[in-house]
């Protein structure tokens, strides 16, 4: 099995209430609006978008091309109410050696707690279980970020421990909470 495979030209899902699509030039204003927010940047590894080309340049552009390649497994969420890309969702990282991934996702502000990152990600975990095979999937959230948290909690995952000072993020060393799914532990639910 070769995930990229799968990610060359990556599928289109439709939910109830979105459509994950590959990411767009075009889709570069609405992601800006959250990437320049500092509420939803404060939960991320990376920092505040200060312009549109910034988030062109180090984001939108890079994921366009990696698309290409299948070296990027990157959807834009979109509202079906009104077509607004209100975040994104994607496999942060995989291993084809090891048949798993890890998935990552960031939401608009406004439309934060109201189960859209929830109704994305099981698209990705169904994807990622049903199409590529994968054994596993895991995701990782800062210790602060209780949101993202009842998100992996809500789609199935277990929490498996907190890596503790990890990552050096916006200048000081954090803590991140691991959470998995299991291939099989997907199919018992």
């Amino acid at each position: 099995m070769n995930i990229d495979e799968f990610l060359i030209g990556l599928p289109t899902f439709d939910t109830n209430r979105l459509l994950l699509r590959k990411i767009e030039l075009n889709d570069l204003d609405d992601i800006f609006e959250f990437s320049s927010d500092p509420e939803v940047a404060h939960h991320m590894t990376w920092e505040v978008n200060r312009s549109k080309e910034e988030t062109f340049n180090n984001f939108v552009s890079v994921v366009v091309e990696n698309d290409k390649k299948g070296q990027s497994g990157d959807w834009a969420i979109i509202l079906k109410e009104n077509k607004k890309v209100i975040g994104t969702c994607s496999f942060i990282d995989w291993s084809n050696e090891h048949s798993n991934a890890e998935i990552g996702y960031v939401l608009n502000r406004n439309y934060w707690g109201k189960g859209f990152a929830t109704e994305a990600i099981k698209e990705l975990i169904k994807f990622g279980f049903e199409k590529i095979d994968l054994k596993r999937i895991q995701g990782r959230c800062d210790i602060d970020n209780i949101g993202s948290e009842k998100v992996m909690l809500k789609i199935g995952m277990s929490f498996e421990g907190t890596l503790r000072k990890n990552e050096f993020i916006k200048g000081e060393f954090r803590d991140t909470k691991i959470f998995s799914i299991l291939k099989e532990e997907y199919f018992k639910s």
